[in-house]
């Protein structure tokens, strides 16, 4: 007996159906776009023109509709010209005629890429975005803290995009310089082949954190995607991002005379498991949601053969070698991108310098599809062990000379219905959840019963609904407070996107006088200590309602909790602050915030795990950097750390001061660690915290 059924079942919007997922129907649909050879929409199918396969099994079809576009009333609008629709907060469903979400993988951007990603975003939202595509801009490494603005108002559409910073201070670089300089500068062959091992080691660990990074990243659009799903119209998001490698390239393809290489992770290539896994769970929540995916490789056109950059020397052989493995790393870094478009039924746009074409493609894209529905079969639902399978679907025309795309699968297996946390709605929803402005910066700690981050929210008070309420006879002060009730809770999704910690925080806020303006005008922290499962990626979300005017808001950034059972040198979160911001009342400096002004100063403090204590005296070396909008402007001396006379040596403590430039701007400050008594392959540690030099008050 079948228990429950899988639907992608079709809700209706101004009486025209709309592809989602629900549940206890016996039906399956599919949305088709069917295209000519000139790209044109093919419109006057048939029933009997599909055919439909499910693991390679003929469907039964019982019917297919064809849902047209909605072009009529979409006409362009400038940047600055008036604009008669509701605020995201007030937008009726049937105003809305495409939904589209834009999402940058600034977790693997380069400083190029971000800023041409900037400006064709610009050029995007000036020319192509009309007065009922609802639209919004935002970044992985902060989730959803963008995307709450879904709205049709190009000019916080452009402000969203000018808040694009490069963030990425280590990511896998497939067309970065090549060079030859550690082998040749080898004083014997002997040297030369552990100094090439010793490097590709080194590549072959970064790419495991490539794997985590990138799994985290299709977390983020995972959560993305669920959040959007409610949304009205047809539904799609652009993932803009450099890589997303779900295949390592051999090495042994390109240096196949190191007798090494077989023996040594990674050397003969392999899938990256966690990378795959987040694609499939990304690619069911899709398909479920009725959201089309599109991928877009800011690189552009480029070129994998020798540049002036490259550092080869006059070794022709290792020339063609390094070259040949800079051609496959770059190959295999568009893989991912190319299959998560092709299985929700989006498109792939490479090697091409329009960008803002490329998304001005994927929007009108949205024009006019296919509801192809089937009667699914018991076996839709089997399970292999513990999981469901993934189904893989097949959709055939008879018709010569036409291209289809649809989307290529789902998981057998039910969704669960039932009553939704509004405070996990606020969480998600994009319509009301930029309400309360409110910011999260989770910090990762050690405590001896385990990983947890020490999550600071700012919240703006000024949002909330204060009640004026009397002060009592008895007080000597009797000017009326102010009082609001608050909801606030933390959520702490894995790099698959599955929620593996919850906490929820009832506040009551008093207060009146002085005190009260200042909580208006500053906003309020809070600190909530959430535990962590383990070591890996995380996505941690935060959101505030106000339980007297049901407003919310909501954020969310990318955190990464390192193994410390492993015993190698880590490091906790970066704590970054004003110095004397109490002190001197500059509540913006909080660590919180961490604004600071032109000319101050910063202080910065960190936790040391795991560092190597012979005679129970660490030897350490420190040292910092600092970028301003992507670039290193400062990079300090190499400072020595040894204390002595420690009783605990699981956690060291390291405070500092650095004095900023007058440059106002968005600034990284980095920190490295090294372990100089640890083995050479666990020797370093490195955290970066983001912060804003901004004039005024």
């Amino acid at each position: 007996m079948r228990m429950a059924v899988l639907v992608l079942a079709a809700s209706c919007l101004w009486g025209q159906p709309e592809p989602t997922i629900r549940v206890n129907v016996n039906l399956i649909q599919v949305d088709v776009t069917v295209t000519d050879k000139s790209g044109g929409r093919v419109t006057d199918l048939k029933a009997e023109d599909f055919e439909v396969s499910r693991e390679g099994k003929r469907q039964q079809i019982k019917s297919v509709i064809y849902v047209p576009g909605q072009r009529k009333g979409m006409e362009p609008t400038k940047a600055g010209a008036a604009q008669d629709e509701p605020a995201a907060g007030q937008l009726k469903p049937e105003e809305v005629r495409r939904t589209i979400a834009i999402m940058i993988d600034d977790l693997s951007l380069s400083f190029t890429s971000t800023a041409v990603v900037r400006e064709a975003l610009k050029r995007f939202v000036e020319e192509n975005v009309r007065s009922r595509d609802l639209v919004a801009v935002y970044r992985a490494s902060s989730g959803l803290s963008l995307m709450q603005q879904f709205t049709t108002n190009k000019k916080q559409l452009l402000a969203s995009i000018e808040r694009l910073r490069f963030g990425r201070l280590k990511a896998f670089d497939a067309l970065a310089p090549l060079s030859t300089a550690a082998v040749d500068s080898a004083q014997s062959a002997t040297l030369a082949a552990m100094a090439e091992e010793m490097q590709l080691r080194e590549e072959q660990n970064n790419r495991y954190l490539q794997d985590i990074q990138t799994a985290a990243m299709l977390g983020a659009v995972n959560l993305a995607v669920r959040g959007i799903r409610e949304l009205p119209g047809r539904k799609s998001l652009v993932l803009l991002s450099d890589a997303i490698q779900i295949f390592d390239a051999p090495a042994s393809f390109v240096n196949s005379d190191l007798p090494m290489l077989p023996n040594m992770p990674g050397g003969v290539g392999g899938q990256r498991l966690r990378t795959m896994t987040a694609m499939r769970s990304l690619v069911d929540s899709a398909n479920r949601s009725g959201v089309m995916i599109y991928t877009v490789d800011p690189r552009g056109l480029v070129t994998t053969s020798l540049t002036a950059q490259d550092s080869v020397g006059g070794d022709a052989r290792r020339v063609t070698m390094l070259s040949g493995q800079r051609q496959l790393d770059f190959n295999f870094s568009q893989d991912g991108m190319g299959m998560l478009a092709e299985q929700t039924g989006g498109v792939f746009y490479r090697n091409t310098n329009d960008i803002a074409g490329a998304l001005r493609k994927a929007l009108d894209d949205q024009e006019g599809y296919y509801l192809v529905a089937f009667q699914p079969d018991d076996e839709t639902f089997e399970k292999t062990k513990k999981n469901s399978k993934f189904q893989r679907l097949s959709v055939k025309v008879k018709r010569q000379g036409v291209s289809l795309r649809y989307r290529r699968g789902f998981l057998g297996t039910a969704e669960a219905e039932g009553p939704v946390n509004p405070l996990v709605s606020a969480v998600l929803s994009p319509f009301h959840s930029a309400e309360v402005p409110i910011k999260v910066t989770p910090v990762y700690l050690e405590a001896a019963t385990g990983p947890f981050l020490r999550t600071l929210l700012h919240i703006g008070a000024a949002a909330l609904e204060f009640r004026e309420e009397a002060a009592e006879s008895r007080d000597k002060d009797q000017r009326p407070w102010h009082r609001a009730v608050v909801n606030e809770v933390v959520l702490l999704f894995d790099e698959t996107g599955k929620l593996v910690e919850y906490l929820e925080h009832p506040q009551e806020i008093r207060t009146r006088g002085e005190a009260f303006t200042q909580l208006k005008r500053h906003g309020m922290v809070q600190e909530l200590d959430v535990r962590v499962p383990g070591a890996g990626a995380y996505q941690v979300r935060a959101a505030v309602v106000d339980v007297g005017s049901k407003k919310t808001g909501a954020a969310a950034q990318f955190v990464e909790v390192p193994d410390v059972k492993r015993k190698r040198l880590a490091l906790s979160g970066l704590v970054v602050s004003g110095v004397g911001w109490a002190e001197r009342k500059e509540p913006k400096g909080n660590p919180a915030q961490r604004i600071v002004r032109p000319g101050g100063q910063v202080e910065y403090a960190v936790f040391i795990y795991n560092a190597t204590a012979k005679e129970a005296r660490p030897n350490l070396l420190t040292q910092l950097r600092l970028f301003r909008d992507g670039v290193l402007i400062y990079t300090g001396e190499k400072a020595a750390l040894r204390p002595e006379g420690l009783k605990d040596l699981r956690a060291l403590s390291l405070r500092g001061k650095l004095r900023v430039g007058d440059k106002t701007g968005d600034y990284v400050l980095e920190l490295a660690v090294q372990d100089l008594d640890a083995p050479a392959k666990q020797q370093f540690a490195v955290r970066t915290m983001d912060f804003t030099v901004q004039a005024g008050e």
